[in-house]
């Protein structure tokens, strides 16, 4: 009988836990079924795809980073207003003003370690970041844009 309240205790203890994991984890992941509206951008980890240099119509890939093994990512903060992720050696920050489809990043900050073969992408991408003034949502690929130019493609898992 013993071992009988023991598993009833477990039991117990264990439903509020699995019921709090279950409503965090939706929270989360509802973020997308919002379509492309402005609260659809937070609390999502956005890693980049591609970074995109208008001035010397350059495209350069993003992916995962064969000798960091780090992914360059940005995560935006509604209620702090504020950026943060990874540049793919460096973790960064910043503020944040969104409104409708602009949204602005300025005082970005960085980490300065310097990393071999990595540089050149973190380097680009901090230096399209500050120029994005518009956005825009398709499903889970987020692209930001200078006026008409596409700067930053990104994409969530």
């Amino acid at each position: 009988m013993g071992e009988t309240k023991k598993n009833m205790k477990k039991t117990l203890i264990s439903i509020p836990v699995i019921m709090l994991g279950l409503f965090f984890s939706g929270c989360k992941t509802s973020s997308y079924n919002s379509g492309s509206s402005e609260s659809s951008l937070y609390g999502i980890e956005w890693y980049v795809k591609e970074i995109h240099i208008p001035e010397k119509n350059e495209k350069i890939s993003a992916g995962k980073d064969t000798i960091t093994g780090k992914r360059a990512f940005i995560e935006f903060d509604h209620e702090k207003e504020s950026v943060h992720g990874n540049g793919g050696c460096n973790i960064f920050g910043g503020k944040l003003a969104v409104k409708n489809k602009s949204i602005g990043i300025s005082q970005v900050f960085s980490t300065k370690m310097y990393c071999e073969g990595v540089q050149e992408k973190e380097d680009a991408f901090f230096s399209v970041l500050e120029k994005v003034n518009r956005f825009k949502i398709k499903g889970k690929k987020l692209f930001l844009y200078q006026d008409k130019s596409l700067l930053i493609e990104l994409e969530s898992e």
